[in-house]
């Protein structure tokens, strides 16, 4: 009996510990910086099918942000992408605080009003807590004009805390693989949930990819991307060669159980308690 209790006692530990690892898993946090025509078209495809398998958050950058008119072809795109499970951000650029906060109020609207998005991507994003006033107006008005929106920031690397106020995530590595050595976690990092931060890698090999997977999974980072291209103007333009290597990876990191092993495993403890209780009563009777 005692033996009984003890399989029943190591499921209920095992059971949620297997739920609790999956739930490390990142989401892969994708600059799709490109437009879903001709070689463009083939990258979304790639990307709206990954989003059927984990979590894919994708940025959009119509023209250098919201451009200056809707795009049918790329709202088409979003909705697909959306329709297999993803999240969309819209790319607004803010100079490290110093782009006309009229201009990027008026991209927070053209992106609301044009496309389905989930959320808006800073880039270019203060770090300072001189800048702290600039983004407060930013943010107060995105959610003004999009309730519930996600918004990340982007100053690629570790900002004053007070952001963490500010956005619902922050992005704190945008750089190529060859300066992974020099990353220092932020100090606050332990005093928010992972979905809080986020790396961008560029220039990887796969092998830095599969690395750097399994690194934001155990280091509190919830959203990672990383790129096979160098550092230059078109770096966000197409996806990796192993794009399906990095879905892979981050698809083995969130699996778990299916229902039915749930159930095997529970179905097998309830034969071993029956043949104990069998065991019991030969024993008593």
């Amino acid at each position: 009996m005692r033996f009984t209790s003890l399989l029943f006692s190591l499921a209920a530990c095992a059971l949620p510990g297997l739920a609790s690892a999956a739930s490390n898993a990142p989401s892969l946090l994708v600059p799709a910086y490109f437009y879903p025509e001709a070689a463009g078209a083939t990258e979304w495809a790639r990307l709206t099918a990954a989003a059927s398998q984990v979590s894919v958050t994708a940025i959009i950058n119509p023209d250098s942000g919201a451009g200056s008119a809707y795009d049918p072809t790329y709202a088409q795109a979003v909705i697909d992408f959306k329709s297999a499970g993803g999240k969309v951000l819209g790319y607004v650029s803010t100079n490290w605080g110093q782009r006309d906060l009229q201009a990027v109020k008026s991209e927070i609207d053209n992106y609301a009003n044009w496309y389905p998005v989930d959320g808006l991507f800073f880039d270019e994003s203060g770090e300072n807590a001189s800048e702290l006033g600039y983004f407060t107006t930013v943010t107060n008005y995105a959610r003004q004009s999009n309730p519930g929106a996600t918004l990340i920031a982007n100053p690629g690397t570790v900002p004053n805390e007070a952001y963490m106020d500010l956005f619902n995530s922050v992005v704190i590595y945008e750089n190529p693989a060859s300066k992974l050595s020099a990353y220092v976690p932020p100090a606050y990092l332990t005093k928010y949930s992972a979905d809080h931060f986020g790396m961008l890698v560029l220039n990887g090999s796969k092998a830095v990819m599969e690395q750097q997977v399994a690194f934001a999974a155990s280091n509190n980072l919830g959203y990672v991307y990383v790129n096979d291209r160098p550092v230059r103007a078109d770096e966000w333009s197409a996806l990796p060669a192993y794009w399906e290597a990095e879905v892979a990876a981050v698809k083995l990191l969130s699996a778990v159980p299916e229902p039915e092993q749930y159930a095997m495993l529970l179905a097998g403890l309830g034969l071993v308690a029956g043949a104990a209780r069998r065991q019991r009563a030969k024993t008593h009777g």
